[in-house]
């Protein structure tokens, strides 16, 4: 395993976090100005102001996930193998950066843009909900059913299982928003529905177990 990688990662996101906070501050020392350049070239004061609003929520929105991935790392990352000994699933990760990325752009959005009304907003994205939810079933099926299975956790990286008629057999290595990736003893990645695992009877065989394997040969 590269132990160079999350040093590069902690060096590459220290480095754009300081780029964002630059770019934060620049555009406030320069608010004025460039509300003056826009104005004099539209020569419409509301385009302008709505044009400087936009950029104060893509940089607030970079710097919210920005913040966001400090607190994922944070939480699941050294608090969590900490105390539990192992990495937190992937799924929960990226269902916890999800929802609170979405919770701090909508507190910005409101904050930069008070006049809009957020209720016409979530009825269109109610609406347009529904069309993806159609459109997405499978997606959507495999995703709640990873949360069903996180919620319940019958295994855990790491653990052997074995799933299904087919039997597949291997180590738990990854549980995403999709599918449960095994790895079998003849070294093949094996990459299962969450949807068909939460079907099919699963045997598992926990990593902290003595389990025996029998191998049956001939001799001469």
């Amino acid at each position: 395993m590269d132990r160079t990688r999350p040093k590069h990662n902690i060096v590459f996101f220290i480095v754009v976090t300081a780029i964002v906070l630059l770019a934060l501050f620049s555009f406030y020392s320069f608010e004025e100005n460039f509300h003056a350049y826009l104005t004099g070239s539209m020569n419409e004061p509301d385009k302008a102001k709505t044009v400087i609003s936009v950029i104060w929520l893509g940089l607030f929105a970079v710097l919210a996930y920005l913040v966001v991935r400090a607190i994922n790392v944070a939480m699941f990352g050294l608090v969590f193998r900490l105390r539990r000994g192992f990495e937190a699933p992937t799924l929960v990760r990226n269902v916890f950066s999800i929802v609170a990325f979405t919770v701090f752009f909508f507190v910005i959005f409101s904050w930069i843009f008070p006049d809009v009304n957020l209720g016409a907003l979530f009825t269109t994205s109610a609406i347009f909900g529904v069309i993806l939810g159609l459109a997405l079933q499978d997606t959507l099926g495999n995703f709640f059913a990873g949360i069903s299975l996180q919620a319940d956790r019958p295994f855990q990286v790491g653990d052997v299982i074995t799933v299904g008629a087919q039997r597949h057999t291997g180590v738990v290595e990854e549980i995403t928003w999709r599918a449960i990736k095994i790895r079998t003893f003849q070294n093949h990645i094996v990459l299962i529905a969450n949807s068909n695992a939460a079907r099919e009877p699963i045997e598992v065989c926990p990593r902290e177990n003595l389990n025996v394997r029998l191998v049956f040969f001939n001799t001469l």
